[in-house]
C-alpha cells in the first residue's frame, strides 16, 4: 500500500516536529508573512529560522498554500453563486406566476399605451433576472416606457388589446405554464379596477 501524498504545506518528511511547527507559524501569518515575524514570536534568532526557512523551503512551501486557500475560496464562492442563482431563480418563477395571476385580472381593452409599455417592461425584467442577467431594461425602453410607449400608442384599441393578450400568453409560458386558474394572489394590494399598476424603468524569507 503506496504512502499518502505528503502535500507541500504539511510536515515534510524527516522535518522535526519543532521546525515544522515554526513553519506553521510562518505560514498561518498570512500574505504578509515574514521569518521576522516568527521569530519575534518565538523568539529566537532570524539567522537560525532564516537556515529553517531555506533547508525547508518555507517560501515555496507557503505560496502552494496560498494557492490553495485561494482555489477553496473561488470554489465556495462559486457554489455560493449557484445557489444564490438557483434561490432567485425560484422567487423569479413564484413572481412570474403571480404576475400572470394578476394579468389574467385586467381587462385588455382598458389599457393605456402606458400600461402596455409598463407591463411588458416588467415581463422583460423579471425574465432577464431569473436567467441572471443584468437589469438593462431601462436603457432598452428609456424613460417613461421610451420607444416601446411610442410604438404602442400608434395601435389602435383592438390592436393594444390583441398586443397585450400574446404579452399575457407570453408571460404565462415564461413562468413556465403556472396554473392560470388559480386565485390571484397580488402582495401590492386589492384587485380594484383602479387600482394604480406597477410604473416602468422609472519581505517572504
Amino acid at each position: 500500500m503506496s504512502e499518502p501524498e505528503v502535500l507541500p504545506w504539511d510536515r515534510q518528511r524527516g522535518e522535526p516536529e519543532r521546525a515544522y511547527g515554526y513553519f506553521a507559524l510562518y505560514r498561518d501569518l498570512g500574505r504578509t508573512r515574514t521569518v521576522a515575524k516568527v521569530a519575534e514570536q518565538v523568539h529566537k534568532s532570524r539567522d537560525y529560522l532564516h537556515k529553517l526557512a531555506t533547508r525547508w523551503k518555507w517560501v515555496q512551501r507557503a505560496q502552494a498554500w496560498d494557492r490553495e486557500e485561494d482555489r477553496l475560496y473561488a470554489e465556495g464562492l462559486a457554489e455560493q453563486r449557484r445557489d444564490m442563482a438557483r434561490r432567485h431563480a425560484r422567487v423569479a418563477s413564484a413572481l412570474q406566476a403571480k404576475l400572470v395571476a394578476r394579468l389574467q385580472t385586467l381587462d385588455a381593452s382598458k389599457l393605456t399605451p402606458g400600461d402596455v409599455a409598463r407591463w411588458l417592461e416588467v415581463s422583460t425584467r423579471v425574465e432577464r433576472l431569473a436567467l441572471g442577467l443584468p437589469d438593462s431594461t431601462t436603457a432598452h425602453t428609456g424613460p417613461d416606457g421610451g420607444p416601446i410607449r411610442a410604438e404602442v400608442e400608434q395601435m389602435s384599441e383592438q390592436q393594444r388589446a390583441d398586443f397585450f393578450r400574446a404579452l399575457m400568453a407570453e408571460a404565462a409560458a415564461r413562468a413556465g405554464q403556472a396554473n392560470l386558474t388559480a386565485e390571484p394572489d397580488d402582495p401590492g394590494g386589492d384587485d380594484d379596477e383602479d387600482e394604480e399598476e406597477p410604473g416602468g424603468a422609472t519581505e517572504q524569507g
